[in-house]
């Protein structure tokens, strides 16, 4: 299955499904924050949240509000609800029968990767992973990650610039 968010197409054949899970459609006129896919596989749903500042006709103050807010931690704050709010809804329709990894893609190849390990810890608090009164985290996995390291983590293929054609 092919799903697209912009200027990036993503590839789930390994996937059993995969949802383009910010719809309106799914969710009818509500504000509840919502992850950009869901993938199913047998052993865990996938939660993936997609930005995208390196699109094609994104400005320099694109890019910069961009690291704004990353570095303000507006964004990761924006991610930890999307996340918590895609979780509830999963869970109200019954579908919450297996572990969640959490996927966050920032497809900026300027971003440092230890800014990134940066992030994913205040993520991990933001959300949070874990508390003392539950007997299972939130999530299994949450990760933030570069465009290079989701083809490394899913494959080449997993994931393509449309604006650079096919290969």
């Amino acid at each position: 299955m092919i799903l697209i968010e912009k200027d990036l197409e993503f590839d789930f054949s390994n996937a059993i499904t995969a949802t383009l899970f910010d719809d309106t459609a799914v969710h009818g006129n509500s504000s509840m924050k919502r992850v950009d896919f869901i993938a199913e596989h047998n052993d865990c749903y996938v939660f993936i949240e997609v930005k995208d500042p390196d699109i094609p006709d994104a400005t320099a103050e694109d890019k910069f509000n961009f690291l704004q807010n990353l570095s303000s931690g507006k964004l990761v704050n924006s991610f930890a609800g999307k996340y918590r709010d895609s979780l509830l809804f999963r869970q109200l329709e019954g579908k919450n029968n297996k572990p969640v990894d959490y996927i966050v893609l920032l497809s900026m190849s300027s971003l440092d990767p230890a800014m990134l390990l940066n992030k994913i810890d205040i993520l991990h608090r933001e959300i949070p992973i874990i508390h003392n009164s539950w007997s299972n985290s939130s999530a299994r996995s949450c990760v933030i990650l570069n465009l290079e390291q989701y083809k490394t983590r899913f494959g080449e293929t997993s994931v393509r610039r449309i604006s650079e054609g096919t290969e």
